[in-house]
């Protein structure tokens, strides 16, 4: 089994409704897929960025069981004092990992390790800003309707300013009243003072997590933030394998790492899963695209121990964004009645691409060969 082409497909689309966090507004959604096609016909996914499309050439005429080795000859070149390190490779790395999991019969869980679990309960991700007169009432209206539909932990973008955040958190959690979690997300939007005074009036919410308070480069300001507030901190969309392992994991500098696999792959997931685990880290995925990104974070989940072994603690989650996507929506995977979604179990990835979606939304197209 020998790679013969790889395709980046660059797709966008646009939205009916524009929805902004603290840093920007949107009124489209952009990601990528990657396809890796082998002389034998087969062909393996990975959805993710790729920066320099270029450097993919490396993995050309290998095979995808050389996978961890591709990993670290695209990450090397960067740095690995680079704040993203690994980005060139996690999706062409995921698309490794299904071929094997085809080449063998195999699911991609059962390649990375024990399966705990063969379900997994994402938490939901919504509550955008968007454009209303009365935000904290649109958002309490909207957060009020997800916990109608059965998602029991739901997670708001906050980073507007102190006191309009909490307006609209006030308002969500009255809304959902306190059985319901609910986390909050600022994108990076405060500096260190700003954050450690906000923090203490947000305790009051019961809140599960606070993700990306302050720009992950500012280890000073985590440590003095995590010492002042009683809210878990979460952080780590953004950074590499290394990044994640030497600055946040090792040294317990946050109660939740967010890795993306757009960044890490499967190779870097693995080789957190076990560190994170020795730390008493939780690790809880970020996601933010199409269903090839899900049932990947799907197979990394199954393999994750729990933190702690507890009878209720339930930890291990991952994020399920439900704002509007219109090629996400194409290829959706099913949410049980009790909020959880079933890990696939077919070869590889365990799910069929759509190439016509694929194809409608592609603004570019790569190919290497």
């Amino acid at each position: 089994m020998k790679i013969r082409r790889i395709i980046v497909h660059r797709m966008r689309a646009p939205l009916d409704r524009r929805f902004g966090w603290s840093l920007n507004w949107t009124d489209h959604r952009a990601g990528s897929l990657v396809s890796v096609e082998t002389v034998s016909g087969e062909t393996g996914w990975g959805d993710g960025a790729v920066l320099e499309p270029e450097r993919l050439r490396i993995a050309l005429g290998r095979s995808p069981f050389e996978a961890e080795a591709i990993f670290e000859e695209l990450r090397q070149p960067a740095g690995l004092q680079s704040r993203r390190g690994a980005t060139m490779g996690g999706s062409l790395d995921v698309a490794l990992w299904d071929l094997q999991g085809q080449a063998l019969g195999l699911p991609v869980h059962k390649l990375l390790g024990t399966a705990y679990r063969n379900r997994v309960r994402p938490y939901l991700t919504a509550l955008y800003r968007v454009d209303s007169e009365d935000l904290p009432f649109a958002l309490a209206e909207e957060a009020l309707d997800w916990k109608r539909r059965g998602f029991q932990t739901l997670k708001m973008k906050i980073g507007y300013g102190p006191e309009l955040d909490l307006r609209c958190v006030a308002a969500v959690r009255e809304a959902i009243g306190p059985e319901t979690g609910l986390a909050v997300d600022s994108n990076c939007a405060y500096d260190v003072g700003a954050a450690v005074a906000l923090g203490a009036q947000l305790e009051r919410f019961n809140l599960r997590w606070w993700e990306e308070p302050l720009a992950a480069a500012d280890l000073a300001g985590y440590d003095r933030l995590r010492q002042s507030v009683r809210i878990p901190i979460a952080t780590g969309e953004t950074c590499s394998a290394d990044t994640l392992a030497r600055d946040f994991i090792a040294p317990r500098r946050v109660d939740i790492v967010q890795p993306e696999v757009e960044w890490i792959g499967l190779t870097g997931a693995r080789r957190l899963t076990a560190l994170a685990w020795d730390h008493h880290v939780r690790i809880v995925p970020h996601n933010w695209n199409t269903a090839v990104r899900t049932a990947t974070i799907l197979h990394w989940c199954a393999t994750m121990p729990e933190p702690e072994i507890g009878l209720a603690t339930g930890n291990v989650m991952f994020e399920l964004d439900q704002t509007e996507h219109p090629f996400r929506d194409v290829a959706l995977l099913p949410v049980e009645p009790d909020g959880c979604i079933a890990v696939p179990q077919g070869p590889g990835l365990g799910i069929a691409v759509d190439r016509e979606m694929v194809k409608q939304f592609t603004v570019e197209r790569i190919v290497l060969e």
